[in-house]
């Protein structure tokens, strides 16, 4: 059983966070809400009454426990027998935080994983924090909490209940209801990008991956647009020989549509995606919102990368082995031998500008040995 550990104070809980909950119901069989008894910051309610109000916001969820927790979310994990902590990202502020505490975790205990899920674009803007300065200020939730919790933050303020917002619908908020599958293979996961090549840090989410998910199917782009240093078959080549030690659990397929088109193919519930910097973020987060819009029945999953492989990725690989670096460790076996063959055994016309892909021409060029021998076969 796939059970995920979804931690916060929820001072109070808003639709963002049921929206979590809900999509993280495609993922895990079980989802543990756990409140926290101690908050950053003076809380608004009582632990009790934080309780209370998630516990009526899932309560046609019978696939989600509500608990009180203190200490270190890791531990509470493990006490829940959760194998994973899941949590939510709305800005580029939430990624500092997140990603040290998701680091910190891995160091604590290797064996609890953390997943990030792109708040969807309807709560971006939306927090507790948020939330409970507009209602202080007379104005109504409505979307973004439930009519329950609405009615709980002005009780707590004191106030008289707001007028009803013009055009108001769905007074109660999030219809909090069970996720159902629609047709979606529920352990099974697709891990896109270009493999050009790949490396240790893509293997990391792999494996990763498979603590969470029964199989993973990589899925090399075609990916023109970035000119490849190699071809689509050697890449879905290398990826194979990386992984056949778990070919049971791993499928490698090619794809040249949209990722989620890819996904729905293979009747995946998730894609995995990895996050190592700030760089990345931007990018990713709208990404993942495209992709929310194009299919909402295929979540993205993120794994923040492994501090050991923060700094690797395949251009930064590409422009080490152009200029004579060793790459040993970085990549698989098969890879290193490749990239050693290209750059280091033929006469490089110029070095490859540090941090950036290989540009045409910087591949194994002619020896004069060779032309003399080519123009003798000739």
């Amino acid at each position: 059983m796939r059970i995920a550990l979804f931690p916060g104070t929820f001072d109070p809980v808003t639709n963002g966070h049921l929206s979590v909950i809900q999509r993280g119901l495609r993922v895990f069989d079980r989802i543990v809400v756990a409140v926290a008894e101690t908050t950053p910051k003076k809380a608004l309610f009582s632990l009790e009454d934080r309780i209370n109000m998630m516990r009526h916001s899932v309560q046609n969820l019978p696939n989600v426990e509500v608990i009180p927790f203190n200490g270190l979310v890791v531990d509470c994990a493990v006490r829940q027998n959760a194998s994973t902590i899941l949590r939510g990202m709305r800005a580029l502020a939430d990624f500092e935080k997140e990603f040290q505490q998701a680091l910190m975790n891995r160091r604590i205990n290797h064996a609890v994983e953390t997943v990030f899920f792109m708040a969807d674009y309807q709560w971006l803007f939306t927090s507790s924090t948020i939330v409970k300065t507009a209602v202080q200020n007379g104005a109504s939730s409505c979307g973004l909490t439930s009519a329950y919790v609405q009615r709980c933050i002005e009780k707590a303020y004191g106030l008289p209940p707001a007028p009803a917002m013009q055009g108001e619908e769905n007074a109660d908020g999030q219809d909090c209801t069970l996720v159902q599958g629609n047709g979606l293979a529920q352990g099974t996961a697709i891990y896109p990008g270009t493999f050009d090549p790949i490396t240790k840090g893509h293997l990391s989410i792999i494996r990763r991956a498979l603590s969470l998910f029964d199989k993973v199917i990589v899925a090399v782009a075609e990916n023109p647009g970035k000119n490849p240093l190699y071809s689509l078959e050697e890449r879905v080549a290398f990826v194979r020989q990386a992984v056949q030690a778990q070919a049971d659990r791993i499928d490698v397929i090619s794809y040249d549509n949209l990722t989620v088109d890819a996904a729905q193919k293979v009747k995946a519930c998730a894609i995995i995606r990895g996050l190592r910097a700030v760089g990345d973020f931007e990018y990713e987060f709208q990404m993942a919102l495209m992709n929310r819009r194009l299919n909402k029945s295929v979540e993205t999953v993120f794994f923040m990368t492994d501090y050991k492989w923060l700094y690797v990725s395949s251009s930064i690989i590409k422009a080490c082995a152009s200029h004579g670096a060793s790459v040993e460790g970085l990549v698989p076996h098969v890879v290193q031998k490749s990239l050693l063959s290209l750059y280091q055994k033929g006469t490089m016309a110029a070095a490859t500008p540090c941090l950036e892909a290989p540009a045409q021409g910087y591949l194994k060029h002619d020896t004069a040995e060779e032309g003399q021998r080519k123009g003798q076969q000739q």
